[in-house]
């Protein structure tokens, strides 16, 4: 037995039913874009930015004025995005660089703006002991011990020693003395009964009022609600489940079809789990339309979405670390949980299948084989391929490179002829996600390992994959040269269990199940199962296998949970596609 908000078969029905009256929308006169500085930072390669949400209207040139930064800088904390050529885009995610020390103008004004309140807050006094040789600092749900010392140019040891800390562990909004004379706490510890003892119950905790209204001694009193979610969240074993998908199904236009896939492919697996005796609470929210509610995150044990960036960072706004958010879709948004605690990535990043690809060829080399390098010259160098060469150079394996453009494929033949000699295996990589030069390079291959009768392995990750097709790689060409793909996807057609699930998703919508809809009964399956046996507490599970993924969370030191397990799959010269155990 299980309970759904609707019944499975009227519940995309009352989906769609949502929110159809349109909003009245107001004629407006134009008006110059407002920046508001964002209080939300993060942790990118070991320096500190702010996360900037683009609103609409908003320019590079306003939102560098209102940082206090320039052009360049921006260009260059964002190089993946490629402002420069492709602009901005409403709801893109920016880094803005933190500059320790110095406030932007627009900050600055808030902070005198917000003065007032925080005298009304308790905090005067607090604020009065900062010309005693120390001010103060409230550490933030993104901040440690090793960054705070960074911005304050202090030691560590120093603010442990001025704070009486026994351990580098700190709480969110606990309020830290930073010293202003760094060597003259770098060896020695506070007096007992001194405004920083805290067992006294003096000093901060009597002076210090949290923005709730709370004292300091308040906070840590609530610190399991502040803690690290990963070890937050109680275990249990019970058949209640309590689920919620809160997904971009934009039913005011029309909907969208890759979200109704995947929540038609979540309601198939809570019928199967309700047959084994799992009772789900699932709970359904359009995005687009409306917002989550508070209450949402209190109740559920995971919400599965949002899909973009922006909306997963809205939600951990909202959420305030109350339970688990997870990332359905999206590479891309493992950068969210790198810095986010009670954020779960599940697909598998780019990262991941590039450094699962050199494993393989490690694990697969051996004495007389040859590793090639196959790099595009007179482009642009992408992000894929750039990563692709770093972790080949720092993968130890020896291997040459072979460099070329498209329009010199047909002349390249020789040469790659006189690469691929080796007394056994040549195992090759295409350090490209260029569509026509991987598309060249694939066919060179085929021709010269077809002539010259040479034993090629081909490795690639889902990139490659995804060139197949009618106008892109021939098929038979990658099988033609074993080809080896380490993804985050592929369907075993062959298996009963995705035969059983094709079946019954044909007799209940009368139509094929996407690669979205199997996404949505696997992740379903994934957290259903995780919410019965362990409640929010998901860390050591273990391995779960799904009908076209699986699923294995690693802890990020600095964020929350992300997903390390890939599928391998080898193209065979017989034409057969088969997943290989890592």
């Amino acid at each position: 037995m299980y309970r759904l908000k609707t019944a499975i078969y009227a519940a995309i029905l009352a989906i769609a039913s949502v929110s159809l009256f349109p909003t009245a929308v107001c004629a407006q006169e134009y008006s110059n874009p407002v920046v508001k500085v964002s209080q939300e930072k993060v942790r990118s390669g070991g320096k500190l930015y702010y996360s900037h949400i683009v609103e609409e209207r908003q320019t590079l040139f306003s939102i560098s004025k209102a940082y206090g930064v320039s052009l360049e800088e921006i260009y260059s904390a964002n190089s993946g995005l490629n402002l420069e050529k492709e602009g901005l885009k409403k709801g893109q995610i920016l880094l803005i660089p933190f500059k320790d020390g110095k406030v932007s103008p627009t900050e600055a004004q808030g902070q005198e703006e917000g003065k007032g309140k925080e005298e009304d807050a308790g905090v005067s006094k607090v604020k009065q002991k900062a010309d005693e040789g120390y001010i103060f600092h409230k550490v933030k749900w993104y901040e440690d011990l090793e960054s705070i010392s960074s911005k304050y140019n202090v030691s560590k040891r120093s603010i442990m020693n001025i704070n009486n800390l026994s351990s580098e562990k700190l709480q969110r909004k606990q309020m830290l003395k930073i010293p202003k004379d760094s060597q003259a706490w770098e060896y020695r510890l506070p007096e007992p009964g001194s405004d920083t003892d805290l067992e006294s119950g003096n000093g901060i905790a009597e002076a210090e009022k949290e923005d709730d209204g709370k004292t300091a001694e308040d906070a840590v009193s609530e610190k399991d609600k502040e803690k690290d979610p990963v070890t937050l969240f109680p275990s249990r074993k019970s058949n209640d489940v309590n689920i919620a998908l809160a997904l971009p199904f934009n039913v005011r236009k029309g909907g969208n079809s890759q979200m109704m896939d995947f929540y038609s492919g979540a309601l198939m697996a809570a019928r199967d789990l309700g047959k084994k005796g799992y009772r789900i609470n699932l709970d359904v929210v359009d995005v687009v339309s409306e917002a989550m509610p508070d209450n949402l995150f209190e109740k559920s044990d995971y919400i599965i979405g949002p899909v973009s960036n922006t909306d997963i960072m809205k939600a951990v706004s909202k959420c305030k670390s109350r339970t688990w958010i997870v990332s359905p879709l999206d590479p891309k948004a493992e950068s969210i949980a790198d810095t986010v605690k009670n954020v779960i990535q599940t697909p598998t990043s780019v990262g991941t299948q590039i450094s699962d690809m050199i494993h393989w060829i490690r694990d697969d080399f051996r004495n007389g084989d040859k590793c090639l390098l196959i790099k595009q010259t007179g482009s642009n160098q992408s992000s894929y391929s750039a990563s692709v060469i770093k972790a080949m150079e720092a993968s130890g394996i020896h291997y040459s490179t072979l460099s070329f453009n498209v329009l010199e494929g047909r002349s390249i033949m020789d040469a790659m002829k006189r690469e691929m000699k080796a007394q056994g295996a040549v195992r090759i990589v295409i350090a490209s996600d260029n569509r026509p030069f991987v598309m060249e390079a694939v066919r060179n291959i085929f021709l010269v390992s077809s002539s010259e009768k040479i034993d090629v392995q081909l490795y690639g990750t889902a990139k490659l994959r995804s060139f197949e097709g009618s106008d892109g790689i021939d098929v038979a060409q990658l099988h033609a040269v074993n080809t080896h793909i380490t993804g985050t996807y592929y369907i075993d057609y062959d298996s009963k269990e995705a035969k059983d699930f094709i079946h019954e998703y044909r007799a209940v919508f009368n139509t094929e199940p996407s690669l979205s809809a199997f996404q949505g009964f696997d992740l379903m399956c994934f957290f259903a199962k995780a919410s019965r046996e362990y409640g929010r507490n998901i860390r050591g599970c273990g391995r779960i296998c799904g009908l076209q993924s699986d699923l294995d969370l690693v802890n990020k030191p600095d964020g929350g949970l992300v997903n390390k397990a890939v599928r391998r799959v080898v193209y065979s010269p017989d034409y057969t596609i088969r997943i290989v155990d890592r």
